[in-house]
């Protein structure tokens, strides 16, 4: 009947939106089409989300013989990305698993000491800057110091970022860069990225906004090196500096050096979930996006395959500024 009605007015203006098609129907022509690049990129990222999921639950089972929750998860993560991201890049970019920006090379190498020295300043500065006012002071936990506890925490918290990284800036991120350009693929990736964390404990609005901006941090920092080795720097020095400066991590309370920071709960220190959900988090996120483009950060000799075919197009740096 809506049809009809169209039909039935003379002065209806004729758009590129409600053109009539040689079938006589009208149609939506900025909506995808099946066997459209639109189309195909919304298939495949949902394909991987899928794939994802059902990896990340075949690994569950390692609750069973892990009694931590925090290594079952890093583990999970990390061999449900990686695992799900080689099949996807295999299906549909004909590539193996380090196209997707892992290839590790004297840049990479560089490009992970850069992420992980601007993940740990920034870590460092909406911890310790409250202290300045007294909005922080340190208290003995109680718990002894061990290396060993150390090791553990560093190399979880590495397969971690590694994880989340390959999950949310590896095939999705770069699929819909590929097709809808940076700021599309950004947005939607870094709003996944904050409502991932929504279950976590002590999780806050500002909490949310600011792991969605520091999923655009870490977006924007594969756009500026063209691996995820840069990223996953960032992640980790962040995720580093906080558990050993005292602070939560995420809502999550990792004593690893027998002291912790306690605060009064307010907007400066995030309360229980930690800065992340403070506001010096929020105003730290955009400095060091600067610097992060003003860093001498080289950008990797090899592209992903949606780089590549970026380039091949003529528009790569274009789509990049």
């Amino acid at each position: 009947m809506m049809e009809a009605a169209l039909m039935d007015q003379p002065d209806l203006p004729v758009s590129a939106t409600t053109a009539p098609q040689p079938d006589g129907e009208l149609r939506l022509a900025d909506a995808p089409k099946a066997g459209s690049p639109a189309f195909r990129a919304i298939l495949q990222v949902l394909v991987f989300v899928v794939l994802a999921t059902v990896a990340m639950q075949l690994f569950s089972f390692l609750a069973t013989v892990i009694p931590n929750i925090l290594l079952v998860s890093a583990v999970t993560v990390f061999l449900g990305s990686l695992s799900a991201t080689a099949l996807a890049m295999r299906i549909f970019q004909h590539a193996s698993l380090p196209a997707v920006g892992l290839h590790w090379n004297p840049v990479a190498s560089r490009n992970l000491a850069i992420g992980l020295l601007l993940g740990v300043l920034a870590g460092i500065v909406v911890t310790l800057l409250p202290m300045t006012w007294g909005a922080l002071r340190w208290e003995a936990t109680g718990d002894a110091f061990s290396w060993g506890a150390l090791w553990v925490f560093l190399v979880l918290i590495l397969f971690s970022a590694i994880g989340e990284e390959v999950l949310f800036r590896g095939f999705p991120l770069q699929r819909l860069h590929e097709t809808f350009g940076p700021i599309p693929a950004v947005l939607i990736t870094s709003l996944v990225f904050g409502w991932m964390h929504s279950s976590n404990l002590s999780f806050t609005w500002l909490a949310f906004t600011n792991t969605v901006l520091w999923g655009a941090v870490f977006a924007c920092a594969w756009l500026k090196s063209g691996d995820l080795w840069l990223p996953i720097g960032l992640h980790t020095g962040w995720n580093w500096a906080l558990p050993l400066l005292g602070v939560e991590l995420s809502g999550f309370t990792l004593e690893i050096t027998g002291h912790r920071l306690v605060g009064e709960g307010t907007l400066c220190d995030g309360g229980a979930y930690g800065p992340e959900a403070g506001i010096l988090t929020t105003m730290v996120a955009p400095v060091l996006l600067y610097l992060l483009w003003r860093a001498p950060i080289r950008r990797s000799a090899w592209h992903p395959p949606a780089l590549a075919r970026a380039g091949e197009s003529g528009n790569i740096e274009d789509r990049q500024r």
